[in-house]
């Protein structure tokens, strides 16, 4: 009996993987199979469903043998914040969970004889820049000095990425590179309306657009000049699914930077005041997360993803609000 063709998610609950299973089962006829370590809230929108960890190979390898696998969307992950708490968790989960979804790519393109998409969501926490006040943009190459087990597990799993789909089996006879089509994006800080944050480190702007429209203050973890780039999760989802659709042959590279805007705190309590007037902010910086906010980038170079697929954003800072957040937030209330 022949195995079906499927896309897998892993971190199907996630704000990307919610988001993302939204997209396709509105808008593809694409077979998904989820994994993540909660059940799914709306089985309706997938092929299958398992509860169960990245680590878990046990299940790796049923689904491996029940499916044949096109593409994978690899999401699953321990977060910035909650990985400093548990960084050896976190690095067996970020890391060695990756090279087992890798693994699972690689056994799937070799039985079908064709390369195993895979889209690998990374992060500006895999920059390290030492001066605060940096203020150029800064390119895929640079700064690769990250200053947390969250952002040392983004790069390494990048490169592990990259390893795989260029270089593996390199010295043996029957070398054949491609089995595995690897494509990443070093996201930015997100922001969703449908989905809440879930404890990263650039949810501080998030976090407070929730707590405006539920008419609450908001208790800020970093200080008002706190800077970092931005982009609307409807705008996340739309450039995984354009980079995940370029051919092969028209890419450059593995791995891009993304961004649509990036305001101080200030900035956007500033903004927010427009439509809620009577939402109050207050500080209380915690200096360790603080650090890490001053150590990632304010700003990226996206230069090489507008050469390479022609990304752009279809929200900046102004039409984020007119246009995306009050709207939404108005007609979920």
């Amino acid at each position: 009996m022949s195995r079906k063709k499927v896309t897998l998610i892993t971190g199907a609950n996630g704000e990307i993987g919610t988001e993302l299973i939204n997209h396709f089962s509105k808008s593809t006829d694409k077979k998904i199979i989820s994994l993540d370590l909660q059940p799914l809230a709306d089985t309706s929108k997938v092929y299958n469903h398992f509860t169960a960890s990245i680590l878990d190979k046990e299940i790796l390898k049923h689904i491996d043998a029940e499916y044949e696998i096109t593409e994978i969307y690899h999401l699953a992950a321990i977060l910035s914040t909650k990985a400093e708490f548990s960084p050896i968790i976190a690095n067996d989960v970020n890391v060695n969970g990756t090279l087992n979804l890798i693994d699972l790519a690689i056994n799937q393109a070799t039985m079908s004889n064709n390369p195993v998409k895979f889209f690998f969501p990374s992060s500006i926490a895999v920059y390290g820049v030492e001066d605060k006040n940096y203020k150029d943009s800064i390119k895929e190459n640079e700064f690769l000095f990250p200053k947390t087990i969250y952002g040392m597990n983004k790069l390494y799993a990048e490169q592990l990425g990259v390893y795989f789909a260029n270089n593996y089996h390199e010295i043996s006879k029957d070398f054949s590179s491609g089995l595995l089509d690897f494509r990443s994006i070093r996201f930015p800080g997100l922001i969703s309306i449908e989905t809440l944050p879930t404890g990263g480190t650039s949810d501080y702007l998030p976090e407070m657009l929730h707590a405006a429209n539920n008419n609450n203050s908001y208790t800020c973890f970093v200080n008002e000049t706190a800077r970092l780039p931005f982009m609307v999760m409807p705008d996340a989802i739309e450039s995984i699914i354009k980079l995940m659709s370029i051919d092969k042959t028209n890419l450059n590279h593995c791995i891009y930077n993304i961004s649509a805007f990036n305001p101080s705190v200030k900035d956007f309590y500033n903004k927010l005041n427009i439509y809620y007037p009577n939402f109050n902010i207050t500080y209380e910086v915690n200096s360790r997360r603080q650090n890490m906010v001053d150590g990632w980038p304010s700003s990226v170079d996206t230069s090489r993803a507008k050469y390479d697929w022609d990304w752009k954003p279809k929200y900046n800072f102004d039409s984020a609000f007119s246009h995306y957040f009050i709207p939404q937030l108005k007609s979920n209330s």
